[in-house]
């Protein structure tokens, strides 16, 4: 006898396919938008508070520290190491110049380093400038040397302690750079040896007049400016510790 055919509700296997597949898309839209709106209030809460520094300026605590108020010289170096931040001229190569020479112009016996890399003649090279640039300001071109192949922070201060000698390492030195890049510099020359560093920054002098609205005039973009820098040299440090050059 005929049996009667079956019908098949294709209906009902649809939704098993799309019920297989819609927890595990729903799962990974809802994390995708928690991240989302995380870094979104994350990227607001960053702006906000650079908003904030760029008329208050940056805490005072965070810049003394990075400035290292508390490493100030105490005592007359047996040398200064002006660590070059550019070409000659460029504003931070002359601005440490110009520190190092009005703070160890009077001192007698001291020996000043002009570090920056060079592949060419020292002598036709910006190092061979920044040493010109201070017998210009009073120091006698025999009591400065040249440092020539140090690449960066760390191998600056290495190369600087092969040519000093090892028996310079205990003797006082005092280190010139910017502002923010100072405490950086001076841990990577304790780690490279020297017990007894201090640091020196050389910073912009402002103008020497009252301005209208001088505040939002010049201190918000300079402020900008200096929040750039400070993140760099907190980025700039964790990876010196990291490494263990620091």
């Amino acid at each position: 006898m005929r049996q009667p055919r079956r019908r098949v509700n294709s209906r009902a296997l649809q939704p098993v396919a799309a019920c297989a597949t819609m927890p595990g898309k729903m799962k990974n839209g809802s994390r995708f938008a928690r991240w989302t709106r995380r870094v979104a209030w994350g990227a607001a809460a960053v702006f906000v508070v650079q908003c904030i520094m760029a008329l208050t300026g940056p805490p005072r605590a965070l810049v003394d520290w990075l400035t290292c108020e508390n490493l100030k010289p105490q005592e007359t170096p047996r040398t200064i190491v002006v660590l070059g931040g550019g070409g000659i001229p460029s504003t931070s190569s002359l601005i440490r110049l110009y520190y190092a020479a009005e703070y160890g112009r009077n001192m007698t016996g001291t020996t000043f380093v002009v570090s920056l890399p060079s592949n060419i003649d020292p002598e036709r090279a910006s190092v061979g400038r920044m040493r010109d640039e201070l017998v210009m300001r009073g120091i006698p071109a025999s009591r400065i040397r040249m440092e020539t192949r140090g690449l960066g922070t760390r191998d600056e201060a290495v190369k600087v302690r092969e040519l000093l000698g090892e028996a310079t390492i205990h003797e006082p030195v005092v280190v010139v750079s910017s502002e923010f890049h100072l405490r950086r510099a001076v841990l990577a020359f304790r780690r490279a040896g020297f017990s007894n560093v201090r640091g020196l920054y050389a910073d912009n002098i402002g103008a020497e007049a009252d301005f209208r609205f001088a505040g939002l005039r010049y201190g918000v973009w300079n402020n900008l400016s200096r929040q750039a820098a400070i993140m760099r040299e907190l980025i700039a440090l964790a990876v010196y510790k990291v490494c263990g050059w620091a």
